[in-house]
């Protein structure tokens, strides 16, 4: 996203030789970025947050350099050019500093006693190792009902053991909704023991490092993505906006898990078919291959904020 940012402004004035619109974007060096992958917000030339992306894809040159949440072994196509190529783009660009993975401060032995008591905790206590899909698309992203109950219907179908942190609205004082209203009457009867659902606000953290987690079924926003490597949890990708189909590419070219690109759909209409979902859950906490090089990149993520590791000597 960095790179992109950076590169924008070029781009649509290369591009406006060509036409209206801002099309695909190779930025040199790095990837190539379909339209279809951008920030909806950038194809509009005229809103307020492509200005702003565009001016401050201008100044960023006069940074005297950026710390970037990420490391070296997860996007190093992505560092190299940024550090060298760029300077060739666009003289004078700022060194890049990757320091990630970054991590919360370790909590206090109260605070770390009343979440190893609480619900989602307790239960992933019960669970064995790397057996429960982590179902969370974040606190910006509401599904549709018909959405909701497709998965509903087929994680219970599934017979995998899940935790799913379920949002109904963009914004939280807005969402009143039972949880019986959206998944159907006895479905929390029907799942219990094997599947916990939960509208409250979760340490997402805290239940990504716990042993009990084998698959993470999530919206790949740049913070899920990068505790995902850290704690070596296979992700599977479903971009919902945002930066979130561009942090996508970096889950599959990264090693941190794979990207459903076909379920990314547009409009409120766009379905993705339940049955699908869950053969594709079972397939990827299956998949031994999957799971060995998400842990190499969880070791890599390791190695690197270790003293004398990559992120380490950039801090430093």
């Amino acid at each position: 996203m960095l790179s992109l940012l950076a590169y924008t402004p070029i781009h649509l004035d290369k591009k406006a030789e060509q036409g209206p619109g801002v099309g695909d974007v190779d930025i040199r060096g790095v990837c190539h970025i379909p339209q279809s992958y951008l920030p909806q917000p950038l194809l509009d030339l005229n809103k307020l947050f492509t200005k702003q992306f565009i001016d401050n894809g201008h100044e960023i040159i006069n940074a005297d350099g950026f710390l970037v949440n990420t490391f070296d072994a997860l996007e190093p196509v992505a560092l190299a050019a940024l550090r060298d190529g760029y300077c060739k783009v666009i003289p004078g660009f700022p060194p890049v500093y990757a320091i990630g993975p970054l991590r919360s401060q370790h909590n206090s032995p109260k605070v770390e006693k009343e979440e190893a008591t609480s619900s989602p905790i307790a239960w992933l206590d019960r669970q064995p190792a790397r057996s429960v899909v982590y179902v969370v698309f974040g606190n910006r992203n509401a599904m549709s009902y018909d959405q909701i109950r497709e998965i509903a219907d087929r994680l219970e179908a599934s017979g995998c053991l899940y935790l799913w942190v379920l949002k109904t609205t963009m914004v939280d004082r807005d969402d009143s909704v039972e949880l019986t209203d959206m998944l159907g009457k006895g479905f929390l009867e029907r799942v219990q023991g094997r599947g916990l659902v939960t509208k409250a606000w979760v340490d997402q953290e805290t239940l990504l490092k716990h042993p009990s987690m084998g698959l993470f079924l999530s919206h790949s926003r740049w913070n899920s993505v990068m505790e995902a490597a850290a704690f070596g949890v296979t992700l599977l990708a479903w971009p919902h906006g945002g930066d979130h189909h561009v942090n996508a590419t970096v889950v599959v070219s990264g090693g941190v898990g794979l990207w459903m690109e076909h379920w990314s759909g547009d409009g409120e209409d766009w379905l993705v078919i339940g049955e699908e979902i869950e053969n594709k859950v079972k397939e990827v906490m299956s998949d031994a291959a999957i799971r060995a090089r998400v842990m190499r990149t969880g070791e890599e993520a390791a190695k690197a904020i270790a003293e004398g590791g990559t992120s380490y000597r950039s801090m430093q």
